[in-house]
């Protein structure tokens, strides 16, 4: 599973095995892996890094360590871990190691930058494919990377076993509008205690800006134009889901909204339009790439000054330190 934080057109595409398609809209994953998806999914990390400031929520450091001011992960004693212990991180970790995984890791770059700002922790990536992830001798020694579809049953080996489980840009992953079997698994994996963090895309805050003028706003036949491009009864989810992690059994849910920065819109845009040359190598006929390509030709060709920006919400949940409830399976 791959992360994306953009809101391609809808198509109905065929398979094209040079472009190894992966994206979900609606059932169907249109994006790429190749060398190009790889890069533009990097900078889509650094953009964010930009943005926010940080990849772990500060606010999870805390719940986590309460003497974090005197440095990171002080609870965290000295491991053993070497390179030659890579790759075998779910069997050489101390008790009182800090642990963390990160669900749909994509190119593992969140996963990467964790490790160097938090060097004592030992941090899993997973995700259904790893051709976008470096080889395992090319990864930080405390950071591994396993192939597993988080739709698929848990691993026992996985019960329970990190503080922190992290989740970003499963907006067109997510299947049927229902997050809940990701959330459960990821409730699973946490210790007692443990803490999620979901950043997502809010689509339905989506604007156009344009330089000079006001911020506009989802009125009107914009509106509707965006409603034909992009199936949003299928985003529904977003607006839900810190109630459905509630329901799942996570306590202490909180959301927080984070504005555009205007100061990164042309970069986005850009990365948008790298979207889009994706979904149009995507299409399964001559007349869809068509459609996609005039579209890109005339977003090209008008987008300097303006630009459509989403943005971003963190979604922070605990699992209860006490068991009093079983979460269901249905």
């Amino acid at each position: 599973m791959d992360q994306d934080g953009t809101l391609p057109i809808d198509t109905t595409s065929g398979q094209n095995e040079d472009t190894e398609l992966s994206m979900n809209v609606g059932g169907s994953y249109i994006l790429s892996r190749n060398y190009a998806s790889t890069t533009r999914l990097n900078s889509q990390h650094l953009l964010w890094k930009l943005e926010l400031g940080w990849c772990l929520h500060p606010s999870l450091q805390a719940l986590m360590t309460p003497h974090h001011q005197k440095r990171a992960f002080p609870n965290v004693a000295a491991t053993t871990v070497t390179a030659s212990t890579q790759g075998s991180n779910l069997s050489v970790a101390r008790r009182d190691t800090v642990r963390i995984a990160d669900l749909a890791t994509g190119t593992a770059i969140w996963a990467i930058d964790v490790s160097h700002e938090f060097p004592l922790a030992l941090i899993d990536g997973f995700d259904i494919h790893l051709q976008q992830c470096p080889p395992p001798e090319w990864l930080p020694f405390h950071v591994t990377v396993r192939q597993w579809d988080i739709y698929s049953a848990m691993p026992p080996e996985l019960e329970g076993l990190y503080d922190v489980v992290h989740i970003r840009l499963l907006l067109l992953v997510v299947r049927d509008n229902d997050p809940r079997p990701i959330l459960r698994n990821a409730f699973r994996m946490l210790k007692r205690g443990g803490c999620l963090q979901w950043d997502e895309l809010d689509p339905w805050g989506a604007i156009t800006v344009v330089a000079g003028q006001p911020r506009g706003d989802e009125t009107g036949e914009n509106f509707q134009k965006r409603q034909e491009l992009t199936p949003m009864d299928t985003l529904n989810w977003v607006l839900e889901l810190h109630s459905i992690m509630e329901e799942v059994g996570f306590e202490d849910v909180k959301k927080e909204d984070i504005a555009c920065d205007l100061r990164l819109a042309k970069y986005y845009q850009d990365m948008q339009f790298m979207v889009m040359e994706e979904q149009a190598a995507a299409e399964a006929t001559a007349e869809g790439k068509e459609r996609v390509g005039k579209a890109i030709r005339d977003g090209v060709g008008e987008s300097y000054g303006k630009a459509r920006v989403t943005p971003k919400m963190v979604v922070l949940g605990r699992k209860p330190a006490r068991q009093h409830q079983a979460v269901e399976d249905s």
